[in-house]
């Protein structure tokens, strides 16, 4: 299988350049690294739907990347990055 494509959107662009430089850094090599089997890093959430799961990738201690995985397209959607207390208020 071919590795994964990664797609940030608009609010994860705006996260990760809030984030201080080393931070971010980790953020993008953690989120690079899953490429070729996503599912073996992340947890999935249990409010999400099973239609459209969301899933939580650590990073760092503190930092969660919200994500979905599109397998039918082999993309890994980036929703947002977000310090552990606030990741999950709108999931």
């Amino acid at each position: 299988m071919s590795p994964y494509t990664v797609q940030y959107t608009p609010r994860a662009d705006r996260d990760l350049e809030k984030l201080p430089p080393e931070i971010a850094h980790a953020v993008v090599h953690s989120i690079h690294a899953m490429k070729e089997d996503p599912y073996r890093f992340i947890k999935k959430m249990k409010s999400s739907s099973s239609a459209h799961p969301i899933y939580s990738l650590r990073v760092k201690k503190d930092i969660r990347v919200l994500l979905s995985i599109h397998d039918d397209v082999v993309i890994i959607h980036v929703l947002e990055i977000e310090h552990r207390k606030r990741s999950y208020r709108d999931f």
